[in-house]
């Protein structure tokens, strides 16, 4: 969306504010929706006829092809051998090394062991299901590098009002978030605090 490019950080902060966190909110969007926004109207107008046309990318046939190889990939779950007759050990996989190793050995009641066939196409691992490369993003710095073919995801420990900076830098990027998660941030211009509040993710 090329209108993206000539917004400028007050209208990105109010769409952002009115709930259209990530450029996938606006598609389908009215004029009228984007002016209560606070937007004026011939920028409303602008972005509501771009949205119709809005993609992030097109992928090729033989990419769609894997992901969805890789979806109707029958993968089981590998647990940790004898994991549930101790407390202590958790579910998560570790080799079987024992010597006399039931599960290690190939008795098929001990369950599945990591092996060569069941891994998802070399192309695509790592993708997310929407086809998009996931690329973990930290400081708005780390946006500068991201590529239309890749999906923005947050690390989990970036605060609030940095969260913010990176959905504006993304917004304006047209970048796909994959976890937004940032509800309302609002400043208090009396005592000059900052309120957040932020969703479960």
């Amino acid at each position: 969306m090329k209108v993206l490019n000539e917004m400028n950080d007050t209208q990105i902060k109010a769409l952002i504010e009115a709930g259209y966190r990530t450029v996938d909110d606006l598609k389908g969007v009215t004029a009228d929706e984007l002016a209560n926004a606070g937007l004026d109207a011939d920028l409303a107008q602008r972005i509501a006829e771009e949205s119709i046309s809005f993609k992030h990318t097109e992928f090729s046939g033989k990419h769609k092809h894997l992901l969805l190889v890789r979806k109707r990939h029958d993968k089981p779950w590998f647990k940790r051998d004898d994991y549930e007759k101790k407390k202590k050990l958790p579910p998560s996989w570790r080799k079987p090394r024992g010597l006399f190793n039931k599960m290690r050995r190939g008795f098929p009641d001990k369950g599945p062991v990591v092996q060569v066939g069941y891994g998802a196409p070399s192309a695509i691992r790592g993708f997310h299901p929407s086809g998009f490369e996931e690329v973990l993003i930290n400081t708005p710095a780390d946006l500068d590098d991201a590529t239309p073919q890749q999906a923005v995801r947050i690390g989990r420990t970036v605060g609030a009002r940095k969260k913010q900076v990176i959905l504006e830098r993304a917004f304006a990027k047209g970048l796909k978030v994959l976890n937004p998660g940032l509800k309302a941030q609002a400043a208090d211009k009396d005592d000059g605090t900052t309120a957040t509040t932020e969703e479960k993710q």
